[in-house]
């Protein structure tokens, strides 16, 4: 399937458009390295024209009862990294979708860094498609240094047990839903700072307390 097939429905039916973004993000699912952008494109556009309600759930029998039921029912071994690339689609509205569906996950990140403009650059889209992440930052940093791109870091966890993962999850989510945080990444450096600023306080407040008894 070319991926401009799924900008050109016009001529479809509602559930012929649903069937197609649905069988393909089943597939899609398998295919999570190469194709998050895609994902992305049509999730927004199933949630913004409410194609979901052309589906059955197979749980129920009855018409889906939400655009995230139809996301668990076409994804289900990967629903919080569609949400997460529809989230990122959703960022880069700016971007043409024929664009955005030949861009890989590891350049959505520095592309939502860079002002519109920039990332509107014809050059600057192309190294988006065809660049390794590396190399697409130091291009970015060398040609256009008043973006302030900052590299990304992978961190890994292991050895949490499931009550402390489910306490790591709750301190996330809670992050998420009362601090602003967008994901999960933003939700682990905000709770660090805030930790680092009570231990600050604690050892400020114990060295003074330490020098009163002296």
């Amino acid at each position: 399937m070319q991926h401009i097939e799924l900008l050109n429905t016009a001529n479809m039916t509602a559930p012929e458009v649903e069937e197609l973004y649905f069988s393909r993000l089943r597939l899609l699912d398998q295919t999570l390295k190469y194709s998050y952008a895609e994902i992305g494109v049509i999730c927004r556009r199933v949630k913004l024209s409410q194609l979901w309600r052309q589906r059955t759930d197979p749980a129920t029998g009855e018409t889906i009862s939400s655009f995230e039921r139809w996301v668990r029912v076409a994804a289900p071994w990967a629903n919080s990294t569609v949400f997460a690339a529809m989230r990122d689609v959703e960022e880069l509205t700016d971007v043409p979708e024929a664009d955005l569906l030949e861009i890989p996950a590891t350049n959505m990140t520095t592309l939502k860094q860079l002002s519109t403009a920039v990332r509107k650059d014809p050059d600057v889209l192309l190294a988006a498609k065809t660049m390794r992440s590396e190399e697409f930052v130091e291009k970015i940093r060398a040609e256009h240094p008043m973006q302030h791109i900052e590299k990304k870091v992978v961190l890994r966890v292991s050895g949490l047990d499931e009550s402390a993962y489910e306490r790591v999850v709750e301190a996330f989510n809670t992050a998420m839903a009362t601090k602003g945080a967008k994901t999960w990444a933003e939700a682990l450096e905000m709770i660090c700072e805030e930790a680092a600023d009570v231990w600050r306080t604690e050892a400020e407040v114990e060295a003074i307390i330490s020098a009163g008894v002296e």
